[in-house]
């Protein structure tokens, strides 16, 4: 009786130390991933408010809501290569969920 209780917490004990070390190699993981690239990024040069963009800008937001606005600030997004694929595969998943109206 006593080798069996010898052996089950030898094995319990082998277990959690696995456990334990697997939790922290996915620490060290997460830690590593949220980590910032070698060199520092450089803020690009910021964008000059160009008047003919926020009148367009003005004129579709009055088209699309039917009364005045005031364009405040207009901030340009910049979209990687993988932003895109992105993009496409949702737009493929929501397009296959589309319902049809029933006749």
């Amino acid at each position: 009786m006593l080798k069996a209780l010898i052996v089950f917490v030898a094995a319990f004990a082998t277990v959690f130390v696995g456990m334990a070390i697997l939790t922290a190699v996915l620490f060290a993981l997460r830690h590593a991933a949220n980590r910032p690239a070698g060199r520092p990024v450089e803020p690009s040069a910021p964008v000059q408010d160009d008047e003919e963009l926020i009148a367009v800008l003005a004129a579709a937001a009055h088209t699309a809501l039917g009364k005045p606005v005031r364009v405040h600030r207009v901030h340009v997004h910049r979209q990687r290569a993988t932003e895109l694929w992105s993009r496409a595969g949702r737009m493929d998943i929501m397009v296959s969920h589309r319902v049809e109206p029933k006749r």
